[in-house]
């Protein structure tokens, strides 16, 4: 939405004054192929078609995943159903490596994200789960009961306005506690399942089922906000920081990377301010996009209360400002909406080989092989992404894989640094009346924590930075 926007802004407004554009004119100009746009060299332009079979054919499957009762359809669905699932992972999976949106990078890259993401989810429902856990997913139903805090006027309004951290979400209800209960059975008749599958295949935007509820929510204790305070959330706060992040996106490349002819500097020719500066303005610029798409669908889909389609909890849930480590903010500053993915074919390989390297038992924590497998998952599908509108050359896509495994390796030593210390403050008794951990605290903590995080994302961020620069994204943005 925002990059269309700046195709129209770019237009001439001369132009626009003496003689108003038509519909045509106007589309053309939105859908007019990116000369600087560098897809997987054989990709051709997507069709309708295309983008439209992988999630027809997910949906469908999905409609055939519950069990039948009948002896007939339980030997003759599972064939129909295994098909469709395999033909809809090969569909996700050909987007990316078939087709390029060529009037757009960022949606070029985005295609790349929905395609890895829609075939590892389709593997996930049909085989992962139902074979190796013998689990198929239930929808979840949650209870919200009112929340009490810490008396004081000022703090209990601070609370209940604390749903911020970027997302800039102030709701105008009490805070409350959310409870999750799993319903008993799967659906049965036609009716039931096309609304099952539906929902299902829109969990990753929050609807509740059992293995996508960790996508969406971080804790128990949230808000509920209402429309108008997702209104209220956008003019005021996150189109206001959206259109700064683009104004310093803009500024930065029209006077720092923009040269004559349509070429553009590299990222490595900015001074080291410049660099950082533009590192925070596409951090905010990612986070303010993201609430604000979920904020629209939610204000959309409200009227369908109490349905689960309309449920879209918190997209964040601390302030940034309470954030004090790495591993905190990407816990609770950012989204999840790819925990699941993650979780799947990261976390849970990486905690396999720490036990096997290690000789841990199934019990015992694998918090290394937990961490460095979710980061290391991330960076391939965010290298995989940049890697479609390169030209699919790997060395320039691996930005986004060097700032998330460096990330990674900041939240392990992060953690042994940590420990560490409290260690070391309990055994020399800092806290003599208390001896606990919370006694171990001193009240630098949270300054230095801080400045470390910030720091470590901003300064290994600019991986992240020189691939979209690399990748025209930065000029796109900017509307050149």
């Amino acid at each position: 939405m925002v990059l269309l926007t700046n195709r129209i802004v770019s237009l001439d407004l001369t132009v626009l004054l003496l003689r108003p554009p038509s519909m045509d004119e106007i589309l053309a100009t939105l859908t007019a192929p990116r000369p600087d746009l560098k897809p997987i060299p054989g990709t051709i332009p997507l069709t309708p078609l295309a983008a439209i079979l992988p999630p027809l054919t997910y949906y469908l499957g999905l409609v055939l995943l519950p069990p039948f009762r009948t002896q007939t359809r339980r030997q003759l669905i599972p064939i129909i159903r295994s098909l469709l699932a395999l033909v809809a992972g090969f569909l996700f999976f050909q987007l990316p490596l078939k087709y390029h949106v060529p009037f757009s990078i960022g949606l070029t890259y985005q295609l790349a994200l929905v395609g890895l993401y829609g075939g590892c989810r389709v593997l996930d429902a049909f085989f992962i789960s139902p074979y190796l856990f013998n689990h198929i997913p239930r929808r979840v139903k949650y209870h919200q009961e009112p929340r009490s805090e810490t008396s004081g006027v000022w703090r209990n309004r601070a609370l209940s306005n604390s749903y911020f951290s970027l997302h800039f979400l102030q709701p105008r209800k009490a805070a409350i506690t959310e409870t999750a209960t799993t319903e008993e059975g799967l659906p049965k008749s036609w009716k039931d399942r096309a609304s099952w599958a539906l929902e299902l295949e829109l969990a990753m935007r929050g609807a509740g089922f059992t293995w996508t509820s960790a996508d969406v929510r971080h804790t128990k204790k949230t808000w509920t906000p209402t429309a108008w305070d997702r209104v209220h959330s956008i003019l005021l706060h996150v189109l206001p920081v959206l259109g700064a992040s683009l104004a310093i996106i803009r500024y930065i490349h029209v006077r720092n990377l923009q040269i004559e002819g349509g070429l553009s500097l590299s990222f490595d020719d900015l001074s080291f301010f410049n660099q950082i500066l533009l590192t925070a303005a596409l951090g905010g610029f990612l986070m303010t996009g993201f609430s604000l798409a979920h904020s629209m669908f939610a204000i959309l889909l409200a009227p369908l209360k109490p349905h689960p389609l309309s449920y879209f909890p918190p997209l964040y849930t601390i302030r940034i400002w309470d954030l004090t480590s790495i591993r905190s903010f990407w816990s609770y500053g950012w989204h999840r909406l790819f925990s699941r993915l993650f979780l799947v074919y990261g976390v849970w390989p990486g905690e396999w080989i720490e036990r096997k390297v290690t000789g841990k038992s199934a019990n015992e924590p694998a918090d290394i092989g937990k961490v460095l497998g979710g980061f290391v998952s991330s960076a391939f599908v965010h290298s995989f992404a940049a890697y479609t509108v390169v030209g699919g050359r790997v060395r320039d896509a691996l930005g986004e894989a060097e700032f998330f495994a460096s990330c990674g390796v900041a939240v392990v030593v992060e953690e042994i640094v940590k420990r560490s210390i409290l260690w070391f403050r309990q055994r020399h008794n800092q806290d003599v009346s208390k001896g606990t951990t919370r006694g171990s605290e001193m009240w630098y903590d949270g300054i230095v924590g801080r400045v470390w995080w910030i720091s470590v994302l901003l300064y290994n961020g600019r991986c992240f930075a020189r691939g979209w620069v690399k990748a025209g994204l930065v000029k796109e943005m900017a509307g050149a």
